[in-house]
């Protein structure tokens, strides 16, 4: 394309409302809205692979499709859910925070030990339920502000010994990142997060002899047993063949409560 020579009707979406692809699931007006996977839109539920993104403006039924052969409309804004009970239930100490999906139409203070996906911001609590900021992009910038992150500098690859540092977060750790300070030799190195002792799900750092150099950066994704409170602590265990007194830089990524 080139530069305009004159003036041009460009479309506009307004924020507060969408048309979103569906899943082939059915969707009831007025309940929670994510995102699955692959970008479609589903019905809340307690599965950390999908993404609130907020309130179903209609009922639409594609369970006998495929994805994408209809459309829904969603409406982004403030919006009541039905609170938890036990200890999930919400109160007005959790205005500011993160709650997370239950089921389509009722929220919890807590992730559920990682098996809730974050339903947006709660900005009030009151006997009828929990008044919770959503959006597309809301968690996004929330995040962004909630990330936080532990260090751990390894001395050595060579060996089975255990690195430690203590997290001044409560969360779920994310990701286990490291950046090597030279080259492996013989063989490669793994790093195995733990919190407190107990290894991490898939928190295993793959660090690769072959064509190793100074600066190689190499990261694991936990999926399980990845939750840490304050004051826990948090271990790099050395593993592999590595021959080479190799320093690495790792950090722990958490995502706040």
């Amino acid at each position: 394309m080139t530069n305009l020579s004159a003036d041009r009707n460009t479309q506009r979406r307004e924020r507060g409302s969408k048309s979103v692809p569906m899943a082939a699931a059915k969707i009831f007006a007025g309940s929670i809205v994510c995102r699955n996977a692959t970008g479609y839109a589903t019905k809340g539920a307690a599965d950390t692979t999908l993404h609130a993104i907020g309130r179903a403006a209609e009922q639409v039924d594609n369970s006998a499709g495929a994805p994408g052969d209809l459309r829904i409309r969603v409406d982004e804004g403030i919006f009541r859910w039905a609170n938890s009970g036990g200890g999930d239930l919400i109160g007005i100490s959790s205005i500011g925070h993160r709650c997370f999906i239950a089921d389509d139409q009722t929220v919890a203070k807590t992730s559920g030990a990682g098996t809730r996906a974050a339903a947006g911001i709660v900005v009030d609590v009151d006997a009828v339920g929990v008044c919770v900021l959503m959006g597309e992009d809301v968690l996004a910038e929330y995040d962004a502000l909630r990330t936080a992150f532990v260090p751990v500098r390894v001395a050595t690859l060579v060996g089975a010994n255990v690195y430690r540092n203590v997290s001044a977060y409560a969360g779920r750790v994310t990701k286990i990142m490291s950046v090597t300070e030279g080259v492996l030799t013989t063989g490669d190195a793994t790093l195995t997060g733990k919190i407190n002792g107990v290894a991490i799900t898939t928190g295993v750092v793959a660090i690769t002899q072959a064509g190793s150099a100074a600066g190689d950066k190499d990261e694991a994704v936990p999926t399980a047993a990845n939750v840490v409170a304050i004051g826990d602590e948090l271990s790099l265990t050395v593993g592999g063949t590595n021959a080479s007194a190799t320093v690495a830089n790792a950090i722990f990524v958490i995502e706040r409560d």
